[in-house]
């Protein structure tokens, strides 16, 4: 996309422009009246941005900061129930490996048995594959 020149409407950057001399009768790009240019505040095409009155009466700047600070210290206890929680989770991820390393020390005949749990073709030929295995204890 390649800029327009303010001052002659044409597909160019305004400093790559050759015409020097004023021009009298200049156009805007924007709204397309004649008469100013496109960088003219008052132009009926650029937006205007009301800002907001800054003072807002009834509030006071000490109420306001209090309820920041009230904001802040809510957020800072619920990121610290969350690490909890997250660690409580990471704690039970790591418990499910050990108590399958548990089983498998006391059931050694578990191990082949997922392996020829492989070869059976119903949920039920599976567990009698597991029970058998289980059984043999």
């Amino acid at each position: 996309m390649r800029p327009r020149c303010i001052k002659c409407n044409v597909q160019h950057a305004t400093w790559e422009c050759s015409a020097n001399e004023r021009n009298e009768d200049p156009v805007c790009i924007n709204c397309g009246v004649k008469g100013h240019l496109s960088a003219w505040k008052g132009c009926k095409a650029l937006p205007v941005i009301k800002k907001p009155s800054i003072r807002q009466p009834g509030k006071s700047y000490s109420a306001d900061t209090k309820r920041k600070e009230e904001k802040t210290v809510e957020k800072n206890m619920e990121t610290t129930s969350d690490e909890v929680m997250h660690l409580t989770d990471l704690e039970d991820s790591l418990q499910a490996p050990r108590e399958v390393k548990i089983l498998l020390q006391e059931f050694p005949t578990l191990l082949e048995a997922t392996r020829r749990c492989r070869q059976g073709k119903t949920k039920q030929e599976k567990a009698l594959i597991v029970l058998s295995a289980l059984m043999c204890y």
